[in-house]
């Protein structure tokens, strides 16, 4: 509760400063949806194109990019091609696109915002079904993103694929982004439950002022800070 009321201050206070984006990105000056979001913050995090407001000068939204016709071994089959991008300032960047099954459930959740910094988790639920013997495939991948340096910081959490004969995957149990003020870091924790043994395991990455891995349960190796690239 008091997470979703800081945002409801956050976002209130949001309204009537975004008039001067209505020129060069009007796809993020909905000034009905900002209005709305002062009741509901996070209505729209979890919808395709769909933006939310963070604070009066940043602004992030799920984007649907369409869809992919492949063909792989005489199989013909369509992906999902979706991404995360923010309007930072009066520039909309990207964060990442990749793509997913068409029929895959795709999860968006804010976990932390400061005036600085911004964290959320995207989860992906999907059915790999263009092979000879079709897979479940879960996906958790967290996202901590530094307002003003444009840059983030991308942590692979799970990435589960079923056995043959069954569904069962690797779970997230809970996860959540802590700020230590002292020290200057945030820390990224999360519960994964593994399908294989049922133990529940945490896993705990750490990351200075400046998004850079200090620590990480699996190790820093696949955890960098990348830029986020300016829309065309």
């Amino acid at each position: 509760m008091n997470k979703l009321y800081f945002l409801n201050v956050m976002i209130a206070s949001s309204v009537c400063f975004n008039i001067g984006y209505a020129k060069e990105n009007p796809s993020w000056s909905d000034h009905l949806q900002d209005a709305t979001q002062i009741n509901s913050p996070v209505e729209y995090i979890d919808t395709y194109n769909k933006y939310s407001v963070i604070s009066p000068n940043f602004k992030i939204k799920l984007t649907d990019f369409g869809n992919i016709e492949k063909t792989k071994k005489n199989i013909t089959y369509t992906l999902k091609k979706y991404g995360v991008q923010v309007l930072n300032g009066k520039y909309v960047y990207n964060l990442f696109e990749t793509t997913t099954p068409l029929k895959s459930n795709v999860d968006f959740t804010l976990l932390y915002y400061d005036k600085s910094f911004f964290a959320f988790r995207i989860k992906e639920i999907g059915t790999i079904d263009y092979v000879r013997v079709p897979f479940k495939k879960f996906q958790v991948t967290t996202y901590l993103y530094n307002i003003k340096d444009n840059n983030f910081t991308e942590i692979p959490v799970i990435l589960s694929n079923s056995d043959e004969g069954n569904e069962k995957t690797d779970l997230l149990m809970g996860d959540q982004v802590i700020y230590d003020a002292k020290k200057g870091q945030y820390t990224y924790l999360a519960n994964v439950k593994t399908y294989k043994d049922g133990k529940t395991l945490p896993f705990k990455v750490t990351l200075n002022a400046n998004l850079k891995c200090i620590s990480s349960t699996l190790g820093c190796e696949t955890i960098g800070v990348l830029e986020a690239q300016k829309e065309n």
